[in-house]
């Protein structure tokens, strides 16, 4: 291949990335999360990990869903 057909492919694949991160940022909103949002997501998650939760199906009947 020649050079001046790499560089067009180049450009091209260039092009292509920037409507990739254009979509991208139009379907993926950006959301922060507060710090207590982080802290409380960290705690369930630790709860979870080590066995203090509560299981769906108990959930389920004791709220009739």
């Amino acid at each position: 291949m020649n050079e001046t057909l790499l560089k067009g492919i180049y450009t091209e694949v260039i092009r292509i990335r920037e409507k990739l991160e254009t979509l991208e940022e139009a379907i993926i909103p950006k959301e922060s999360i507060s710090k207590e949002e982080l802290f409380e997501i960290q705690k369930l998650k630790k709860e979870s990990l080590e066995g203090k939760h509560i299981e769906w199906e108990k959930l389920k009947k004791e709220f009739s869903l």
